[in-house]
């Protein structure tokens, strides 16, 4: 054999090693329930103000105020931010209801200087709740009925005073079934949950489809205003309730609610650019890191393997072979967190170049100081 020949080897051999442990990891997770939300809680309770920040959200808006007023919990009241629509999303919030007292639904301010859109319309909501208990939900959310009992019986069990969850993913269309599950699980892998639910560990995270907070928590660590500029308010905000001593849980939660993230790769696109170097904290090494990794688990070898098939490499086709299969065993381990379609592990190579392309992009966005329009505004 040739030194490449070696050379070839040798990177499909870490690779390949890489993607074991990885699977490995998958499979221990799966096993592991200790930070699992599942169906649970008593229906009575304190009250729970349910917030829904919605700005040009028409044909969102609506099945989200219906899943909240389906909840089983009987405490509740509901409220919609109308952010300046244009599309009837109001209209259509006051619809759902039905007439149901517990809904109101207000209409927000102009975005007032130095904040962000979502913090804004979420700081204006909480102005006006009466509850005990605040729920921020986004408006692609569908709760399940149980959701809020359950979120509640969690955040009194475990003592906190902000709980976050990752619920399921809807995935329609190719690309995104292709995109999604990569550029996801990435960020959730890059945030594991023993970590993050460590009180020693530095690492904080929270996913801003659906927060809870103690109001007494909330008011403690400054609310939305400590967070009133920031694009990932939602990571921020725990990083606030670290700053001020409010313990906080990241919980998996499979079934508490699903969301629609994205119908296209255009929209996966914009949005995953618009968060994604500043979830790396606009750091370019650590997306440079990033961007090698990838480059290197998702897409070398796939690389490789094809042109050891053209060379006639048997060590690069079956190493290569070796390492897709395993890519695939792991995603198949991390689909019942995921929820994304089982054919989509065998396009992990597809859905790692969308992600490296993201990753660059919002970085070189990022560094050239370039913001990228949301919904109209600039983030």
């Amino acid at each position: 054999m040739t030194w490449w020949s070696w050379a070839g080897v040798g990177v499909l051999g870490v690779a390949t090693g890489l993607w074991g442990l990885m699977a490995l990891g998958a499979w221990a997770a799966r096993r592991d329930r200790r930070f699992w939300l599942e169906e649970g809680g008593s229906p009575e309770g304190p009250l729970v103000s349910l917030m829904i920040p919605a700005r040009d959200e028409a044909g969102n808006i609506g099945p989200a105020v219906a899943a909240a007023l389906a909840q089983d919990y009987r405490a509740l009241e509901v409220l919609v931010i109308d952010d300046s629509s244009t599309d009837g999303t109001g209209e259509e919030a006051l619809a759902a209801g039905a007439g149901d007292p517990r809904l109101r639904v207000m209409q927000g301010a102009p975005l007032a200087p130095g904040w962000k859109g979502k913090p804004w319309a979420l700081w204006q909501a909480q102005q006006q709740a009466r509850g005990e208990v605040l729920l921020f939900v986004d408006a692609d959310v569908r709760l399940a009925p149980w959701a809020v009992r359950a979120a509640v019986a969690a955040l009194e069990a475990r003592e906190v005073g902000l709980l976050s969850v990752w619920g399921t993913w809807a995935m329609e269309g190719f690309w995104v079934g292709v995109a999604l599950p990569v550029v996801g699980g990435f960020v959730r892998g890059a945030h594991p949950l023993d970590r993050v639910n460590d009180p020693a560990s530095p690492a904080v995270f929270a996913n801003g489809q659906l927060i809870m907070a103690r109001r007494a928590a909330y008011d403690q660590l400054g609310g939305h205003r400590a967070v009133a500029g920031e694009v990932l308010e939602d990571v921020r905000l725990a990083e606030a309730a670290r700053a001020a001593g409010v313990p906080a849980a990241m919980l998996l939660g499979p079934g508490v609610f699903r969301v629609r993230l994205y119908t296209t790769l255009r929209g996966l696109w914009l949005g995953m650019v618009k968060n994604f170097y500043a979830g790396m904290g606009g750091r370019l090494g650590v997306a440079l890191a990033a961007a090698l990794f990838v480059g290197f688990t998702a897409l070398l070898p796939p690389a490789l393997l094809v042109c050891g098939a053209a060379l006639g490499e048997v060590g690069w086709v079956a190493l290569g072979a070796g390492c897709w299969g395993l890519m695939v065993l792991s995603r198949a381990l991390q689909r019942p967190a995921l929820g994304d379609p089982a054919w989509s592990g065998w396009l992990h190579p597809l859905g790692g170049l969308v992600l490296l392309g993201i990753i660059v992009t919002s970085a070189w966005r990022g560094v050239r100081g370039r913001p990228t329009l949301w919904k109209g505004r600039p983030v």
